[in-house]
């Protein structure tokens, strides 16, 4: 399989790109992120910054920041320590939210992830 692209909007993370053993090197844990106002996830958490959990070895390429918003999506959730983007939206669209972490870690059926809720509310308003 070929694993190179000449456009990589979503690419490897650069602290990956040397490893060959990938056991427990992913980006794990908790981290920052910094919600822009009026946006979809800002209505959806009320907060400005929020913690998530992460799994992963991929990321947004900020070389591709200015196209893609240019393009009409928006960047709605920022790391404020590496600037990596961890949420997307397109401003006009329903509902068209894209994260980077698992909400899914922090929902149970008492306790709802505020996207699920959101996305749920947006599907009823929509139907």
């Amino acid at each position: 399989m070929n694993k190179t692209t000449e456009y990589p909007v979503i690419s490897l993370m650069e602290e990956q790109k040397n490893i060959s053993n990938m056991g427990g090197t992913m980006r794990l844990g908790a981290w920052d992120c910094k919600l822009a106002e009026k946006s979809k996830v800002f209505e959806a958490y009320e907060s400005e910054m929020i913690s998530e959990r992460h799994r992963h070895r991929y990321e947004f390429n900020n070389d591709f920041l200015d196209q893609v918003t240019n393009a009409g999506m928006k960047v709605s959730g920022v790391n404020p320590k590496t600037n990596l983007v961890e949420i997307i939206e397109i401003p006009d669209h329903p509902w068209f939210v894209g994260v980077q972490y698992h909400p899914e870690y922090k929902s149970t059926v008492l306790n709802p992830h505020p996207l699920f809720v959101a996305f749920v509310k947006a599907c009823l308003e929509h139907s």
